[in-house]
């Protein structure tokens, strides 16, 4: 009888998971946000859930829960119930804020599953037109012939806004000093006015001012040039090696069953490579990568290696 019984637990664990990717989903998703409506991550989320429910005609329900740099939303989603029904709209700020902050309530490593990396986001370098340069190659001979004279708008640690000025700093040895802004849309009318002479918006952010030359667009923070504007170059064109781009991807808290990240991987692939998906990103300069978990999880290791070793006192606090 024992071995009767062991033979038939041992089948049911291997047949159990193939029927549950079969059933999932069958009651509705919630996809959890740790920003505002309207920032490109709600926007990301919103896109994709939207897309999912119509493909599995389930509910897909975007929540935002905000607070602390997303780390509330992160620690949240971590402790949820690893079934494939909690999901979380994850981006750099999840391996890059335990660089600053002690005691974040989650582990980006061991509490999260991989499921998509989705998009790669430049953010755009852009100056006061008053300020007279048209190159970064002028904007970096400008800084060092006025060691901490000129001002970099920034919404706070670990935003890209402040990590794409922070990788410039370092990678040119200019010295530029930071001007903390709680909100985006006021840094953005500051640059135009030139109380501060730089900043690093988002482009959805950006590309309006940039169209109506308020303010110059010197360079995109990504690897290359980005198709929403194609005439302005990467900044790697001018620093080599530089790179900067928001990364954002989809996660599940650990132990999620891999069939079911399996299956949310390759529906969330399909929605990406859509036309009608592409067209919208293209509008804020995305770039599409639909990479597997495998890649997402090695975005998240070398982008935290990467950041640690900008800031390395920074993370050397955090760790304690």
């Amino acid at each position: 009888m024992r071995t009767a019984a062991l033979v038939l637990l041992i089948a049911c664990s291997t047949v159990l998971p193939k029927a549950y990717a079969q059933d999932y989903p069958s009651k509705p998703i919630r996809i959890i946000v740790g920003f505002s409506s309207g920032t490109a991550t709600d926007t990301m989320a919103r896109l994709i859930g939207t897309k999912l429910s119509e493909s599995w005609t389930v509910p897909v329900i975007v929540e935002n829960r905000l607070g602390a740099a997303g780390t509330i939303s992160a620690g949240m989603a971590a402790r949820a119930n690893p079934d494939g029904y909690t999901l979380y709209m994850a981006s750099t700020t999840l391996i890059v804020t335990p660089v600053f902050m002690p005691d974040v309530p989650y582990d980006a490593f061991k509490d999260f599953a991989p499921v998509s990396l989705m998009i790669d986001v430049p953010t755009v370098l852009v100056v006061s037109p008053q300020l007279g340069v048209k190159s970064v190659k002028e904007l970096v001979e400008l800084a060092r012939s006025r060691p901490g004279v000129l001002n970099y708008a920034s919404t706070g640690q670990g935003t890209a806004s402040h990590l794409a000025a922070e990788l410039l700093k370092s990678m040119t040895g200019i010295k530029v000093t930071e001007v903390p802004y709680k909100v985006n849309a006021q840094a953005m009318a500051d640059v135009s006015t030139k109380q501060v002479e730089m900043y690093y918006p988002n482009l959805i952010l950006g590309l309006p001012l940039i169209q109506s030359g308020r303010v110059k667009a010197l360079a995109v923070t990504g690897a290359t040039r980005t198709r929403a504007l194609p005439d302005v170059p990467a900044m790697a064109e001018s620093v080599p090696g530089y790179e900067a781009a928001n990364w954002y991807g989809i996660v599940a808290p650990a132990h999620t069953p891999a069939n079911v990240i399996s299956k949310l991987h390759g529906e969330i692939s399909r929605i990406l490579r859509t036309q009608d998906v592409r067209e919208r990103l293209d509008t804020f300069g995305a770039d599409v990568i639909a990479g597997s978990p495998a890649d997402l999880a090695k975005r998240m290791k070398t982008g935290y290696a990467k950041w640690a070793a900008l800031f390395p006192n920074e993370a050397k606090n955090a760790s304690r």
